[in-house]
């Protein structure tokens, strides 16, 4: 779904249905097995049929050769009402005292009524059971009876053809009926069609799952791909950044170091390409990193471009804006309580005693300091504006950890201090109704968003790295395997050179 026009994307959605038809495989599995366990479950019956010939009042009833169009046209659209007549409680009570024994019959001294010979017969029970319908759209009504026991079956059936044409004419003066073919008893059960049914239930659950998965797909606004942030905003990407699996267990881990995988540097060196050049016409050197909500991610990616910087040779200061939730400590290992930035401004301590340097040359890292009761007023006061003037002569770049746009107006109070803002999109947990919200008050009070940093954990899988990309880095991890192995070589040939040495100085003493 576009989530700015609120318009569905039917290829999105085929591809979100996709990715989980295995719950549509379960749902159907489910439905199937259901459906199927319920028929071989269902108790056997047995359907007995007759029939009747019904026509207007005509002395030549059942002379096929003198009935005429108009009345066979008659007869059928008078099935309904013939239908409504036999099941009406007056008829079914004499279907139900009907005697299907007459005396005599069976040795029967008296009459062996319907009700004698299946007590607990009821009205409604026949009512429910019976069925009269056209025999292809002829003079011929089939009447039914369905039932679990086939003599049952075939009892009321006949009962049914012997009292019907006399209520028939009785109640409707436009047409006859006359019993043409009696029921007998069936010899087979009807079919259950088990696997049929087991079909329909597979369709049943497929079709539900289908239905629950476009309703989660439609109530989503989640950010699933990139795309969805450059077709709905202005700011342009500047980089994607692959996010590791359980970081938020040891943050101080997942900093740039030696042992980084190459794409991860990459895209830290994109992001750091794509911010330079986007600053080389602003005058301030102050940058915040942010996002619409906490848990996006702001803070690692702050921690880890201000060392990618600092790489490249650039001089950085790290500050740790955030003064109600600092977690920069956690990146770099420093006392959460050292002496920072909400101390300067309260004029406790000088700046030079709150920076810290960290193990990385060119980078220093500004604590947050102790909590403040008014973190905005502080950063929106003339102490701030004068500490990011002296700061920005020292430092090529100052790059501040500030709170989510959409929690605290912290980031918003920095408007008309800074060069603008990184927007930190993480995947799958960024909601597009927040993005709007925090563009929408970073647009309000003049704060700049330089671009979106797209974060997330399935950036490959998600093919945002082209195969070419992804066979260049495996090139260069083959290339530096290559210098690894030729080092060892090479380490190998200088001892067995030594040792070769070593052994000929002995032979000559």
């Amino acid at each position: 779904m576009n989530k700015q026009s609120g318009s569905i994307d039917l290829a999105r959605l085929a591809v979100y249905i996709l990715k989980r038809i295995w719950l549509v495989i379960i749902c159907a599995a489910i439905g199937f097995g259901f459906m199927y366990w319920r028929a071989s479950k269902a108790i056997d019956t047995y359907t007995a049929s007759g029939t009747m010939f019904v026509t207007n009042s005509n002395p030549n009833l059942v002379n096929y050769g003198y009935t005429s169009t108009s009345d066979i046209s008659s007869a059928v659209q008078l099935v309904n009402i013939y239908s409504e007549v036999v099941k009406s409680e007056t008829v079914m009570q004499k279907v139900l005292e009907y005697a299907i024994e007459p005396a005599g019959e069976n040795g029967n001294e008296n009459d062996l009524l319907l009700s004698q010979k299946y007590p607990g017969l009821s009205t409604d029970f026949i009512r429910n059971v019976i069925s009269m319908n056209s025999v292809h759209e002829t003079p011929m009504v089939r009447v039914s009876c369905t039932t679990p026991y086939p003599e049952l079956s075939a009892d009321i059936c006949n009962s049914v053809l012997q009292v019907a044409p006399t209520a028939i004419k009785d109640v409707v003066a436009a047409g006859e009926a006359k019993a043409q073919d009696y029921a007998t008893i069936p010899m087979f059960a009807n079919g259950r069609n088990d696997m049929k049914k087991g079909i329909i239930g597979a369709l049943i659950g497929a079709v539900i799952a289908c239905a629950l998965l476009t309703l989660l797909f439609l109530m989503n606004h989640r950010v699933e791909k990139p795309a969805e942030l450059t077709d709905n905003y202005t700011p342009p990407i500047l980089s994607y950044i692959r996010r590791a699996k359980g970081e938020e267990k040891d943050a101080g881990v997942f900093l740039l170091n030696d042992k980084t995988d190459m794409d991860m540097v990459e895209s830290y060196a994109k992001l750091r390409m794509n911010l330079l050049y986007t600053m080389s016409e602003k005058m301030r050197r102050t940058v915040l990193v942010t996002s619409a909500i906490s848990g996006e991610g702001k803070s690692t990616i702050a921690a880890n471009l201000a060392v990618s910087l600092a790489l490249s040779g650039k001089k950085v200061l790290l500050v740790d804006g955030d003064m109600r939730r600092a977690c920069q400590s956690e990146m770099f290992y420093y006392d959460p309580n050292s002496p920072g930035l909400s101390d300067i401004l309260t004029s406790n301590i000088k700046v030079e005693q709150a920076i810290l340097n960290s193990t990385w040359d060119n980078l220093d890292v500004l604590p947050a300091g102790a909590v403040p009761t008014n973190p905005c007023e502080l950063l929106e006061s003339p102490a701030m504006q004068e500490l990011l003037k002296e700061l920005e002569e020292k430092y090529d770049l100052i790059l501040m950890d500030v709170p989510p746009i959409n929690i605290v107006s912290d980031p918003l109070a920095l408007s008309g201090q800074c060069a603008g803002a990184l927007f930190v999109v993480r995947q799958n947990f960024s909601d597009h109704r927040e993005i709007r919200r925090a563009l929408i008050s970073a647009e309000m009070t003049g704060l700049e968003v330089l671009g979106f940093v797209f974060y997330g954990e399935n950036i490959h899988q998600g093919r945002y790295y082209s195969k070419r990309s992804q066979r260049g880095y495996q090139y260069y991890n083959k290339y530096d395997t290559r210098i690894q192995a030729s080092s060892q070589k090479l380490s190998q040939n200088d001892n067995r050179n030594q040792e070769t040495r070593n052994n000929r100085r002995g032979n000559k003493e």
